[in-house]
């Protein structure tokens, strides 16, 4: 068997977060009002390979691996703050193949992540009512690092 050689062209990760919170939550913390949103999003992952026999045409591959996450984004005052905003879930990643090059196969992966992320929206927003916790008590510990005692 001839040996097979692969060339690999790594496409750009794409990240297309859902617009719509799936969940909000308003929280005071001393005398601060704050609002946690809570979205899912993804990354896609891409590799395109193609594999070479001796004597046949060669045929691209699409290989890809989906992330998919809860983040929480954190506003007070209408203002955005950063240091509260990130990924607080990861599911178990999400990856497959097509025959074809990656550009054709888009569309068809970004479709099976968005129905993966689609059924698991119940433990996703169960995720983000459970935040609320993991919120207040670093809010807690930045409050002890700034407020004089």
């Amino acid at each position: 068997m001839l040996p097979i050689l692969a060339s690999v062209a790594a496409l750009a990760a794409s990240s297309t977060p859902i617009p719509t919170p799936i969940h909000s939550a308003e929280l005071t913390h001393g005398a601060q009002a704050y609002t946690a949103s809570y979205h899912t999003a993804s990354s896609v992952r891409f590799t395109q390979v193609e594999p070479r026999f001796g004597n046949r045409n060669a045929i691209p591959v699409c290989r890809w691996q989906a992330d998919v996450r809860v983040d929480r984004a954190v506003a007070a005052q209408g203002q955005s703050v950063p240091a509260f905003g990130k990924a607080v879930y990861r599911f178990a990643p999400l990856s497959g193949s097509y025959a074809g090059t990656c550009a054709a196969a888009r569309s068809q992966v970004d479709a099976e992540v968005a129905r993966y992320a689609s059924a698991r929206n119940a433990e996703a927003v169960s995720v983000a009512q459970q935040d609320r916790a993991v919120l207040v008590n670093e809010l807690d510990s930045v409050r002890a690092l700034t407020v004089k005692g």
